[in-house]
């Protein structure tokens, strides 16, 4: 599916918990080294990642999500009156029901805005985008929060359950992607676009369902470890990103050369290389965030421009490539011409 855009960034927000877990200490927690063969510097040096961040003792999805909304909020310079639509796009929600939007609505006090969720693994953030531009196109929003709040490291803990009862070196490997997940909130403010030539200038997405069972979490009756093939789910990832990633830069005009920053969903240093490889992109102009803060889920985006945005990467008319990924599997694809204060 592919779809023009009709919206621009007016703001971006993050929030990044204080509390640090390195990824030595994880490893060293499992005894990963006699129990599975598994040297404790793997996160580190095979999956990049050296530390990530966990959540205050007692934080809800929401406390993270409307952290990283105030915080969109003071960058685009409105007030939460001015919000027409709040999309909550976590994995992890405060309760099963009522939304987590609705949380984030009244503690923010948005109260001119409607509220609701969107999840879809990895990827929910990006689907927010596209139907956030959607509503702005057909004039029902002006001013739409997208926010998540991420706690991944839950996950984390749930896979020490099994790992601290097991010896074996395959269950090690069926729930180690739970060990690369941080906490994190994230948020971004969207508005019409002012020019036709700026904002975000096309959408892409694509699922492919078949695939699901190479990434599950929790069945019907449990909260179970995150268990994941990741051998297999790297590369059907690889293959749709590099089908996807042809079709819509052609459909965009756009070079490899002509990109100021792309942004993947970061799971570890092997799939940061494999975008590159897919794309021709140097190292250079995709930001790190997985090295500090882990897998943050539907956070990695919308953070990694943030923390781009501090580094002073993001200039005024540069072409911002976002690519998006998440179990199921399922893919999408924004183009983003930069033109917020």
């Amino acid at each position: 599916m592919f779809t023009q855009g009709h919206s621009r960034v007016l703001g971006v927000g993050v929030y990044r918990p204080q509390q640090l877990v390195k990824s030595r200490e994880i490893m060293e927690y499992i005894d990963s080294e006699n129990r599975f063969g598994v040297p404790t510097d793997w996160l580190d040096r095979v999956m990049g990642i050296k530390e990530r961040r966990v959540s205050p003792e007692g934080w809800y999805p929401s406390d993270l999500a409307v952290a990283a909304a105030y915080d969109a909020l003071g960058d685009a310079q409105l007030l939460p009156k001015e919000i027409d639509v709040i999309i909550y796009a976590g994995v992890v929600r405060d309760y099963i029901e009522p939304a987590t939007a609705h949380v984030v609505q009244e503690r923010m006090g948005a109260n001119n805005a409607i509220a609701f969720d969107v999840t879809n693994a990895c990827l929910g953030f990006m689907n927010a985008i596209h139907l956030m531009d959607s509503l702005i196109a057909t004039g029902q929003a002006r001013r739409g929060l997208i926010v998540t709040g991420e706690q991944g490291f839950r996950n984390t803990i749930n896979a020490y359950k099994v790992l601290l009862s097991s010896y074996d070196r395959d269950a090690f490997m069926n729930v180690a992607a739970g060990l690369t997940l941080g906490d994190a909130g994230a948020a971004l403010i969207m508005g019409p676009k002012i020019d036709p030539d700026s904002g975000f200038r096309g959408i892409m997405v694509e699922s492919k369902g078949e695939h699901y069972r190479l990434c599950i979490c929790g069945d019907r009756e449990n909260d179970t470890a995150l268990e994941t093939d990741m051998t297999a789910i790297v590369a059907e990832t690889a293959k749709l990103v590099r089908s996807m990633f042809v079709d819509f830069s052609g459909k965009l005009g756009w070079t490899p050369a002509d990109i100021s920053l792309y942004l993947p969903h970061q799971v570890g240093l092997k799939g940061l290389k494999i975008h590159m490889a897919i794309t021709r992109i140097t190292k250079a102009k995709i930001p790190n965030s997985v090295e500090t803060m882990g897998n943050i889920i539907s956070a990695t985006i919308p953070y990694t421009l943030h923390m781009a945005r501090q580094q002073g990467r993001v200039q005024p008319g540069e072409k911002i490539y976002m690519s998006g990924t998440g179990s199921g599997i399922c893919a999408s694809q924004a183009g983003l011409v930069w033109d917020a204060a």
